[in-house]
């Protein structure tokens, strides 16, 4: 039986090698641009458009560009946190501890990956630039939340950690429920992959 204590350890280890082989991939490849730009194709989507709202200066408009009821199409209602749409049952998922403040920006951010989802089931997946406006739009909305430098350092971590999530996923569609085992293949590919262009 593994103690508690040693589930963190191991935890965090894990953590560690995979952000270690992330950076390995950002020093042999460099760090992506988020200017990767929707394509008009996209933008006429419902969920295409619902990004752009929800990333936007009015994300409540995102509901709107839904095209049908967000019970229907999302498979939740969701709540209103200061003015945008988020995923109730949402939250920060991360092995390091954030600050509680970052907490309701995590669930917004968890409706949009609910709309890249809803891109792929519809058959018409939405291109990188969707995710990595999301991404985009959590960290600066951290960055903005912050009051104090271990808030920052806070957000600087969730921003290198999303990089490394979305970049061994090719910026596609979020997938769930991964074991550490997978997730540690992945980085591993991916970083191979890099290092041999």
């Amino acid at each position: 039986m593994i103690t508690l204590s040693r589930r963190i350890a191991l935890t965090l280890f894990t953590f560690g090698l995979l952000l270690a082989l992330g950076l390995v991939a950002v020093q042999a490849r460099g760090l992506p641009g988020t200017g990767a730009q929707p394509l008009p194709a996209d933008l006429a989507t419902p969920a295409g458009a619902a990004v752009m709202a929800l990333t936007g200066p009015e994300p409540i408009h995102a509901l709107a560009e839904l095209g049908a009821p967000p019970r229907i199409v999302l498979g939740y209602d969701p709540v209103i946190i200061d003015g945008a749409p988020a995923n109730p049952r949402g939250g920060c998922s991360t092995p390091v501890p954030l600050p509680d403040r970052f907490e309701p920006l995590c669930k917004i951010h968890d409706l949009g990956y609910d709309l890249l989802r809803m891109a792929a089931r519809s058959g018409r997946p939405l291109g990188p630039w969707a995710r990595q406006r999301l991404d985009h739009a959590l960290v600066e909305a951290m960055h903005g939340s912050c009051t104090d430098p271990v808030c920052e350092i806070g957000a600087d971590l969730a921003d290198v950690g999303l990089w490394v999530n979305t970049w061994r996923q090719r910026a596609s569609v979020p997938v769930t429920h991964e074991d550490m085992g997978s997730i540690a293949l992945s980085v591993v590919v991916r970083a191979a992959e890099s290092t041999a262009r």
